[in-house]
């Protein structure tokens, strides 16, 4: 059973299926999802102590009151591991910029971990040094050119907008829309910030990105999608060489496999689970 709460001074919201698992599964969702997008793989860990955060800005969590930067995400996840004071081993799993986030933060804080799964997503995101002035142009620029969101008359209008913008089913789609909108003034609105939808406007080199890859010292698992994956096969190649405990599978699937094919990913990370704990 999928308890929802919050974390109390931090209004970051989670769901969470309590388990006598001997470790925590700490999941991290992708950009514009929420913690909805863990339950199809949760359903597969039935005795299994999972908690899916939803990041600030995102399904009910709060807003922030400036913008978001990437960085801050890896101090929410810190502040959630610290606020929850877990007394079992912790895995992150993160999905898209939850792999990112999950990276960059066992890069810092391997102490704090026993395991590291990605799911198509490796390693921050990352700028050649020259492309940084038009970059930061570009992203200064775009905070002045936001506009409001428009509301729905009807919330399968937003699940169908959803499942087209995404590959998603219809029923994974309801499950991310239904934690992500919100009934007010006769419309169904977006709950997330719009904020989110600007670009940051400083981002790692990729010597920087490169340092934090080569700085996660655990053993650690990438599920890459088989189709439409977030990440290009160069990248992958790349990447997957700056790890010194790196383990990689490929599952049918698109950039949401874990929503679309989650006994294939569950049992891929059971296998990586069998090996650390």
């Amino acid at each position: 059973m999928l308890n929802s709460a919050t974390i109390a001074g931090l209004d970051i919201a989670y769901l969470e299926q309590a388990g006598d698992s001997q470790y925590c599964l700490l999941m991290l969702h992708g950009w514009m999802d929420n913690a909805a997008s863990f339950v199809p793989l949760i359903k597969q860990f039935p005795q299994q102590h999972c908690i899916a955060i939803d990041f600030p800005g995102h399904g009910h969590s709060k807003h922030r009151h400036d913008y978001y930067h990437f960085v801050d995400y890896v101090d929410d996840v810190y502040a959630v591991i610290n606020q929850l004071k877990l007394d079992k081993p912790l895995v992150l799993v993160g999905h898209s910029l939850g792999a990112l986030v999950a990276c960059t933060f066992a890069a810092a804080f391997a102490e704090l971990l026993r395991g590291l799964v990605f799911i198509d997503g490796i390693g921050p995101l990352s700028l050649p040094d020259s492309a940084t002035t038009e970059h930061l142009a570009q992203a200064i620029m775009q905070r002045h050119k936001l506009r409001p969101a428009k509301g729905f008359s009807h919330l399968e209008q937003a699940i169908k907008l959803r499942s087209v913008n995404s590959g998603l089913s219809e029923a994974n789609s309801r499950l991310l829309v239904e934690r992500a909108t919100v009934w007010r003034d006769d419309s169904w609105y977006w709950r997330h910030d719009e904020k989110l939808k600007l670009r940051s406007p400083l981002r790692f080199s990729e010597s920087q990105a490169k340092n934090i890859c080569q700085s996660v010292s655990i053993a650690s698992l990438l599920i890459a999608a088989a189709e439409f994956p977030l990440i290009s096969h160069s990248q992958l190649i790349q990447r997957q060489q700056w790890f010194s405990q790196l383990d990689t599978c490929l599952i049918a699937g698109g950039h949401h496999l874990h929503m679309e094919n989650p006994a294939a990913v569950a049992f891929a990370i059971q296998q990586y689970l069998n090996t650390i704990v």
